[in-house]
């Protein structure tokens, strides 16, 4: 258990791992060898929902389906304390509730009726975060926004909440300043009578003023809190070289990953790959993909790197001692060019599943934050495949860290058209399921890397065709085992032709 993780442990009303486990690695057993599972000889690599669309054949990886959207929204967004949630750790903007770490009632403000027990004070410490945060946009008790009071501090009726962002160092309650009334005055918890207890370092959180009213029957219970806030300040990528000692808000994936990976994994900046993480950074802002991911369950560091890779269609792959970032995009041009000669005598196998085995109808699931924050969808499919199949047949992805309907839609339409299209000669899409290969090589070509793209030249195909590589592995032969899907240009394309990305 990290340091933290105990330190919060110490409170009355405990919270486990507020790093979710990534800052507390060698407690869960997740380091570096946590991409033990994609390691091969040549390269390791981690695939999000990625260069995927290859639900084609058994030996080449499939679009994963994501859980969870669901559990950042609706009835799991409640104000709640437990020994079991982790603090939040948010990357981007979101809305979500904390976990109370300290909680008293007294008659400090409203003793009027202290005799008759009409009127109570509750006061709180609400955890939101494992980390510093930018800031918070939004704060809302129950179902009413609360008035931004000046600064950071918000009131409504019978509620006051300050937010405070995470110090460097440990704070006793006996110091922090709770809002008292709806004008915005202040009392430290040394003042309220509150216990003195101490908040652990690196930890954002909100001190919470809520009034038991008895004579008129309000807020007879805790009301829930919820709060709308751009989250963690990371490094940026500032060009091919360069990564910034500073912190910013961003909600760049190529960014996001290289924190996991920093702060996760404490891999150094110079084994980084900060020219494939810069145009990956490029990439995104130009087709306006963002990641806005709030981790609020336990995981591991490998499935939090897969879900922002989702949402850019990224892998991770490490070779030749650097950690290189990728995405699938278009125009894509081809590294090495094989020929019959460069391909082992009967190993290479080429294979296309039926029609019927594949979707023609994809649904890709988000976080709508114009709707309440709640679960929606995207839906992308083709009534043309479908008649030709005879029957509808769906995948659905739940990809956590997008918010956006266009950007779902995009990753949707994309995916529907690398699993279920593919291009002749002149470019024309062609409505055929693109070709699964796989053949051992010399390691004359070792220096390829999933997500490469590659041209074959051979007997068995009617043309040079390309291929992306979905997976590598080094035989004890000493040869190269390739998987590939055929690349093509229509896959970046709506039906009209026109770019998606």
């Amino acid at each position: 258990m990290g340091s933290k993780v105990k330190a919060v442990a110490g409170i009355a009303l405990a919270i486990f791992a507020p790093q979710l486990s990534i800052m507390a690695t060698a407690a869960m057993g997740v380091g570096a060898s946590a991409f033990a599972f994609y390691a091969t000889a040549a390269a390791i690599t981690l695939v999000g929902a990625s260069i995927a669309g290859s639900a084609f054949t058994p030996d080449a990886p499939d679009i994963g389906d994501f859980g969870g959207v669901d559990s950042h929204a609706g009835v799991k967004l409640q104000t709640q304390k437990s020994n079991t949630n982790p603090v939040p750790i948010v990357y981007g903007k979101h809305r979500i509730a904390g976990n109370i770490i300290y909680q008293t009632t007294n008659y400090a403000i409203s003793g009027d009726d202290a005799a008759k027990g009409y009127n109570r004070d509750y006061w709180a410490i609400i955890a939101i975060a494992g980390h510093d945060i930018n800031t918070i946009n939004k704060i809302y008790g129950g179902d009413e926004e609360l008035t931004l009071i000046s600064g950071n501090k918000y009131e409504s009726y019978g509620t006051q909440v300050k937010w405070y962002d995470a110090s460097t160092t440990s704070t006793s309650l006996d110091t922090v300043n709770f809002v008292t009334d709806t004008v915005g005055s202040e009392s430290t918890g040394s003042t309220l009578g509150l216990d003195n207890i101490t908040i652990p370092a690196d930890v954002a959180y909100l001190a919470v003023h809520q009034i038991y009213n008895g004579q008129q029957n309000k807020n007879t219970q805790l009301v829930n809190i919820l709060i709308e806030m751009e989250g963690k300040e990371i490094r940026t990528i500032t060009d091919a070289s360069t990564i910034s000692t500073s912190t910013t808000y961003s909600t760049n994936p190529a960014e996001i990953v290289l924190d996991l990976l920093g702060d996760g994994l404490a891999i150094p900046d110079a084994d980084i790959d900060i020219a494939s993480f810069y145009d990956v950074k490029t990439k995104c802002n130009t087709n306006a993909w963002t990641c806005n991911l709030a981790l609020i369950q336990q995981a591991n560091i490998q499935s939090t790197i897969q879900d922002v890779l989702a949402t850019c269609r990224g892998q991770i792959v490490h070779s030749e001692n650097k950690w290189k970032l990728k995405i699938d995009a278009k125009s894509q041009t081809s590294v090495a060019t094989l020929t019959d000669a460069d391909i082992i005598n009967n190993t290479l196998n080429m294979s296309m599943k039926g029609n019927r085995e594949i979707a023609n109808k994809i649904i890709v699931k988000y976080i709508n934050p114009t709707d309440e924050w709640l679960s929606a969808q995207v839906v992308k499919e083709s009534s043309d495949l479908q008649t030709l199949d005879g029957q509808t047949v769906e995948k659905v992805l739940d990809i956590k860290g997008i918010t956006n309907a266009t950007q779902a839609g995009e990753l949707a339409e994309i995916t529907l058209n690398t699993m279920r299209y593919t291009e002749d000669a002149s470019g024309n899409r062609l409505k055929q399921t693109p070709l699964a290969i796989s053949f051992a090589t010399s390691i004359k070509h070792a220096n390829l890397e999933v997500g490469d793209i590659i041209s074959i030249e051979h007997d068995l195909l009617d043309r040079v065709r390309k291929f992306m590589i979905l997976s590598l592995e080094t035989d004890q032969s000493g040869l190269i085992q390739i998987t590939a899907r055929e690349y093509a240009e229509t896959h970046y394309k709506d039906t009209s032709g026109n770019y998606l990305i």
